[in-house]
């Protein structure tokens, strides 16, 4: 496997057959091992992430997680290796294991954060006794606008059984160092309505389109650190349409994304196998599959 990036090339994920991959290496990178057929293959990326070439899949490629388990591997103190990629011809990139580097800075002791990102709130609380809230504060909220984001529960439905599935994606996240499994989400432009964001980002980060089917409460995603809010937003979107049999994602240059679909009713169970193999659960997903589990469980 490769660091990848959508393009026009074919992709098969049906074993024996190994997908073809587009190699795209930007110029700030930690350290990802990769392994494919019993060959290293190191790349450097500061968001690496694994696109097939056409489309989105509906389902994982077994071999894919391989990587996560030699990211920041111990014995690797200086590595020369060979990037392969059917597209262009092999190139050598060399660099240093980024395990043995000191940590980076906390806020409260990085010089380069402004103050004002980090907020001292002055407050007292039920017995009257003065405190201090040290947290964060997200400044990209639109003026007028209540929330920063979306998240986005996107359905189809398999046109063999005719099971839900849900669109999911994986990326790397450099805050946690870990690819993340995750929901398409973004950021609400100024002047927009959570729902247009929510079919805009859908349609920019997996090709989908769809209809929007409910919004959720505003939800705040961790009201002890920091103001960030969001609302959730279903979208149905209608595996027969013209535009949804191929789609295509209109990624921004920072944006590595793989897109996927999943039977919801086996996101638990997705969940638990990804989580042992080094991925990162977002916590949407993660209170989406427990939904579903509770849901099974006590047959509601």
């Amino acid at each position: 496997m490769c660091l990848a990036q959508q393009s026009s090339a074919s992709c098969d994920f049906d074993p024996p057959k190994q997908p073809r991959w587009v190699c795209r290496v930007p110029a700030h990178f930690t350290l990802i091992s990769m392994i494919q057929d019993n060959n290293h293959i190191l790349s450097k990326s500061s968001q690496p992430s694994w696109v097939p070439t056409k489309g989105p899949s509906n389902s994982p490629p077994g071999h894919w997680y391989a990587s996560v388990a030699t990211i920041r591997e111990p014995a690797a103190d200086r590595f020369t290796a060979r990037r392969r990629s059917p597209l262009d011809q092999a190139s050598q990139v060399s660099f240093t294991d980024t395990s043995q580097q000191p940590p980076s800075p906390s806020p409260s002791s990085s010089p380069n954060l402004p103050s004002s990102f980090f907020p001292r709130i002055d407050y007292q609380d039920q017995t009257g006794k003065a405190r201090t809230w040290e947290s964060a504060e997200r400044r990209t909220r639109p003026t007028g606008s209540a929330i920063d984001g979306v998240g986005i529960v996107a359905l189809l439905d398999d046109p063999s059984t005719g099971a839900k599935h849900v669109v999911l994606q994986r990326q790397y996240r450099p805050p946690i160092d870990r690819v993340s499994l995750e929901m398409p989400a973004g950021l609400v432009d100024a002047g927009e309505t959570p729902e247009q964001a929510a079919v805009r980002e859908l349609r920019e980060e997996t090709g989908y389109v769809g209809v929007v089917a409910e919004t959720s409460p505003v939800m705040f995603n961790d009201p002890g650190f920091c103001n960030t809010n969001l609302r959730m937003i279903h979208i149905h979107v209608d595996a027969s349409l013209p535009e949804n049999r191929d789609p295509r994602p209109q990624l921004e240059d920072d944006e590595f994304i793989e897109v996927f679909t999943h039977p919801l009713a086996d996101l638990w169970g997705l969940c638990k196998r990804l989580e042992a193999e080094g991925v990162a659960i977002d916590a949407r997903v993660g209170t989406l599959a427990e939904g579903v589990l509770l849901a099974q469980q006590l047959t509601l």
